[in-house]
């Protein structure tokens, strides 16, 4: 199994610098972040212009990366960020993006957000068959799906040919029922479109800072985590995601914690 960084770390920097960062580290994909606010590589400018979006594979390319999946997460509830998204799926047609990530919107245990993001999601469908983008739902802390057993049941609501998973072990972490991911996840192997990895300490709702995130610095078993993923037939890659770089610090510091990552993920995602 090979290792993705997300350039959601390098949100407060270009995305030249996060290539070379994350090239240089040893990463061989990213998660194309188009998060405003956090992180965003992927801007209106730039998917609303097909010349632009070819430039822009290229660029990646180049580089030596893949792209992994475009990092969206957004609320897909809400009209003018499910439009966006929808823009963007169309961009990874042309950028030759798998997949696209976000978290499913609504609220944790609110029956009638839980049956609007199942219909909001297969009205996705026709949109992932076309692009050839699948969409990748993250269970997520506080979201209509945050859980191995919300993820399964809106797995049996959805068309799985067009909606997977995006499973992170942090997440399923600090959920009420305090899974324990490597023996969760195995369930969800048959929905996973792609996995994501960082650690985490605390099993509190909000995610600790940045020393926390990085392996080692919290409570997972990363090593059991990561070889649960690599019993995904076609799983290419997990991907780290932390958040917390993207706000103040400098290029130098993501890069020690991007170089601290891999150096720490790598013997373990290579069976080492």
């Amino acid at each position: 199994m090979e290792l993705g960084c997300s350039t959601l770390l390098y949100g407060n920097h270009p995305l030249e610098a996060a290539l070379r960062g994350i090239k240089k580290a040893g990463y061989k994909a990213i998660e194309l972040a188009a998060m405003p606010g956090m992180s965003d590589h992927l801007p209106q400018t730039v998917w609303e212009s097909d010349s632009a979006l070819k430039d822009l594979r290229k660029q990646i390319e180049d580089s030596g990366l893949a792209i992994e999946s475009i990092g969206a997460s957004t609320d897909l509830l809400n009209p003018d960020a499910r439009a966006r998204f929808i823009r963007l799926m169309q961009a990874g047609r042309v950028l030759g993006a798998p997949a696209i990530t976000s978290g499913s919107g609504g609220g944790a245990d609110d029956e009638a957000a839980f049956e609007a993001v199942a219909k909001m999601l297969n009205g996705l469908a026709p949109v992932a068959h076309e692009t050839g983008v699948k969409v990748s739902v993250k269970p997520h802390v506080g979201g209509a799906v945050y859980s191995t057993k919300t993820a399964l049941r809106m797995m049996q609501l959805v068309d799985t040919t067009a909606v997977g998973l995006n499973v992170d072990a942090s997440h399923l972490w600090r959920t009420p029922e305090l899974e324990i991911p490597e023996e969760t996840i195995p369930s969800l192997l048959p929905y996973l479109v792609t996995a994501r990895i960082r650690d985490t300490l605390s099993r509190e709702r909000p995610i600790g800072p940045v020393p926390t995130q990085i392996p080692g610095g919290g409570a997972l078993n990363l090593q059991a985590v990561i070889n649960v993923f690599k019993q995904k037939p076609g799983l290419k890659y997990v991907t780290l995601e932390i958040v917390g770089t993207h706000a103040n610090h400098s290029i130098e510091q993501v890069d020690e914690v991007v170089q601290r990552c891999y150096d720490a993920l790598a013997p373990m995602a290579s069976g080492g």
